[in-house]
């Protein structure tokens, strides 16, 4: 590009401003200079984003339920949670700070695993922050997205909230812009959502109604430090797919449980919950699965159970302690809707 034609385009945004009074002002705008001497402009940079996917669904699926009469029930979990373990964005977020005060913010809709853009900033030190998929998760917002310390996810405040269909990647990274050269970002982004199913057999019963919920699950994300918030409880309502020969699946996708760091040294304490109801003959059964190990971002859960004689869900996984109620009733010890 000639200089004359460098001139008109930064004319165009912003007329007679300075290079370095633009950069002062990049909290408003992104702006350009006229002057002739163009060392301290900004220019056009190239960022290309990657989704890193930690779980591969198939390939789990393949490894935790691994029989042939298993096959139907796998198939149809990884229909059912494909949306969640996919490394394709629907859509991609933007955000670049200086000062800690947000200088620049844009979205795109991506529709691949992999994408390229070409961005404007003037020279400065950026916290970048990208966060892909917010807009096709309904139950998940963005916030404080003014300031790089405040910009998080947050999940919707309910007692009990659907399950998320779409997996959410994040990413920060420090970016230097310096005119005069030719300079190309990449920026991979991790998945910060997870999910857990228990397959039931249902072991010759015949039960109208089989339910549950996941517990102990954070309620939001802090973008910039990458840590998660516990300070509200999140119940997540468990959905629900069959293989029409005698095996039922129950699950749900939300954001991480607690690490047992993150319990104060109380590492034999369950960090999360999966409460299941079976109503047969009338009555309800409510069995709780507590586990110890922690169900972490990107990852995946399967338990395996079986229904008992009584109603109760039965599983052989060492590291899940099963507690049982008979003849629960809805309005007790734990709000969910059935």
């Amino acid at each position: 590009m000639t200089m004359m034609m460098r001139k008109k385009k930064i004319e165009t945004y912003v007329p007679r401003m300075g290079c370095r009074m633009a950069v002062a002002l990049a909290a408003l705008s992104l702006a350009s200079c006229i002057n002739e001497d163009l060392s301290d402009c900004g220019a056009d940079y190239g960022i290309t984003y990657t989704l890193r996917l930690q779980t591969n669904l198939r390939a789990m699926l393949g490894d935790e339920l691994p029989l042939p009469e298993d096959q139907a029930i796998a198939d149809r979990l990884e229909q059912a949670l494909g949306g969640v373990f996919t490394d394709r964005a629907a859509d991609i977020d933007l955000s670049f700070f200086t000062g800690g005060a947000v200088a620049h913010h844009e979205a795109h809709q991506m529709d691949a695993s992999s994408a390229s853009y070409t961005i404007y900033l003037p020279v400065a030190d950026y916290d970048h922050a990208a966060v892909a998929n917010a807009q096709a998760e309904p139950l998940v917002t963005i916030g404080g997205a003014g300031a790089y310390t405040t910009l998080r996810l947050d999940q919707q405040q309910a007692d009990t909230i659907g399950s998320h269909t779409a997996g959410l990647f994040t990413a920060t990274r420090g970016i230097v812009v310096a005119d005069g050269t030719d300079q190309h970002f990449n920026v991979n982004l991790y998945m910060q959502n997870c999910a857990a199913a228990v397959v039931i057999d249902l072991n010759g019963h015949t039960p109208t109604a089989v339910t549950g919920c996941l517990s102990g699950l954070a309620c939001g994300f802090s973008v910039a430090d990458s840590t998660f918030d516990f300070s509200r409880q999140t119940v997540v309502r468990a959905s629900r797919t069959d293989d029409g020969a005698g095996r039922i699946a129950l699950y749900a996708a939300g954001f991480p449980s607690p690490s047992p760091q993150g319990r104060a040294g109380e590492e034999t304490s369950p960090l999360w919950l999966f409460r299941i109801y079976v109503t047969e003959n009338g009555t309800t059964t409510e069995s709780t699965f507590s586990v110890s190990e922690p169900l972490p971002a990107g990852g995946l859960k399967i338990i395996k159970a079986r229904i008992g004689d009584g109603g109760q869900v039965v599983t052989d996984a060492p590291e899940v302690g099963v507690s049982v109620k008979l003849d629960w009733k809805p309005g007790g010890s734990h709000d969910v809707e059935m």
